[in-house]
């Protein structure tokens, strides 16, 4: 497990850093307003394949080590051609895509949807490597697209972006698949199906996920222009690098404990492992904190004046992301998602009524005021899920001899 966790923290460096890169390139040669432009474009495919991975998702890693498996493949294609379909038709009519680009929206989202549900099979089959490779692969395609768009094409419109991420996902897509083809299907064959508790786990799970993004993400359609909307999404972009930590560890831990079942080892190393993501979070906060925003500016371009101390209001938000969210995979591992959809049902409750009014009160710094009430919110309400689910002490949280007892241990494993 723990040379699963150093190999998955390595590769989201890597991609950490691409996509760094990708926002810094886009950012200067494109502009604040694209930016704008391609935030709302990513967060309206992001609400779309939320919706459609009710089935496809990651609460699905739950059920892969117990259902037939070719039978959830071949179900997930069809349920995936049939909703992201009609998904798209929604935002078509609804006019919340970008104009001229709705047909690219709906393959793109196609694209994604399923490149991510072959990444699931695969994360639930703990083939680690392979997973975070494919992870590794689209940003990578992306950046390299990007910069043929810019400086051999001489493209500095949205369009420079968008195709690259089209070619970026069909790659991913091709490859990920020649994975999932290439298991044995067969190995699986005679175990149960049953569709019902598959799709229940996924209305909750995605409902969850969707309040989460909410949490931040709502108040783009609030904020009064696409050029604030670019400089408050690319803040978020920057601070949220740092969950790279957290987002490391998660995925690992998630396949690990759908595979074991819920233990006292288990709890007991999650808390472990959210304590320390939440230790190398803030020294990577402080490290920002550090930098001069000329460094910022010089990188990004005049028009991101202010997006240093945007970050920095920001960032007690992130710091609650890296603990409460290892926690969450944790949950979703035990099949246990009713209770992260209540605890994030409360940071979109926070968001839904304190965005409108602290935007309007604060404009850009509202924002990142309301993403801080709503994680706080959700930041107690599922530490507070966990200790008495697993019947933990308080003062537990404050003790750091089991932590390093565990960690110890992790390390010394071999698996």
């Amino acid at each position: 497990m723990f040379k699963n966790i150093i190999h998955s923290l390595f590769t989201k460096g890597l991609v950490a850093v691409i996509n760094f890169f990708i926002l810094i390139i886009s950012s200067r040669y494109l502009g604040v307003s694209s930016r704008g432009e391609i935030s709302i474009f990513i967060l309206n495919i992001a609400i779309i394949q939320i919706v459609n991975e009710i089935y496809t998702g990651y609460s699905l890693v739950y059920f892969i080590p117990k259902f037939d498996l070719k039978k959830i493949y071949v179900l997930g294609l069809i349920y995936t051609l049939i909703f992201a379909s009609l998904s798209n038709i929604i935002v078509v009519v609804l006019d919340k895509h970008v104009p001229g680009y709705g047909w690219m929206g709906y393959i793109v989202s196609l694209l994604i949807i399923i490149n991510t549900f072959n990444c699931v099979l695969i994360l639930g089959k703990e083939k680690v490597k392979i997973y975070n490779l494919l992870n590794l692969l689209q940003p990578l395609v992306l950046l390299i697209g990007l910069g043929f768009s810019l400086l051999i094409l001489k493209e500095f419109t949205f369009s420079a972006y968008i195709f690259p991420l089209l070619v970026s996902f069909v790659i991913a897509f091709v490859f990920s698949t020649s994975v999932v083809l290439r298991f044995d299907f067969n190995e699986s064959k005679g175990k149960i199906f049953d569709l019902k508790p598959i799709i229940i786990n996924g209305l909750i799970c995605q409902a969850a996920v969707l309040m989460h993004i909410f949490c931040n993400r709502y108040s783009y359609y609030l904020l009064p222009s696409s050029a604030k909307v670019g400089l408050y999404s690319s803040a978020s972009s920057l601070i949220e690098s740092v969950l790279i930590i957290s987002n490391g560890i998660s995925p690992v831990l998630l396949a690990r404990v759908a595979n074991t079942g819920n233990t006292i080892k288990s709890s007991e190393m999650t808390l472990s492992l959210s304590k320390a993501s939440l230790l190398f979070s803030l020294v990577a906060v402080l490290v920002i904190f550090l930098l001069p925003e000329d460094v910022f500016i010089f990188l990004l371009g005049e028009g991101y004046v202010g997006i240093k101390h945007l970050m920095m209001l920001y960032s007690p938000g992130i710091l609650m992301v890296s603990f409460f969210g290892i926690i969450s995979n944790y949950f979703s591992a035990l099949g246990k998602l009713k209770l992260t959809l209540i605890c994030n049902s409360f940071g979109f409750l926070i968001s839904l009524i304190f965005a409108p009014i602290l935007i309007k009160k604060y404009d850009i710094e509202g924002a990142a005021y309301t993403v801080n009430l709503a994680y706080l919110a959700v930041a107690i309400a599922i530490g507070v899920a966990f200790f008495l689910t697993n019947n933990m002490k308080l003062k537990r949280l404050l003790s750091f001899k089991n932590d390093i007892k565990n960690i110890k241990e992790l390390v010394a494993s071999k698996s």
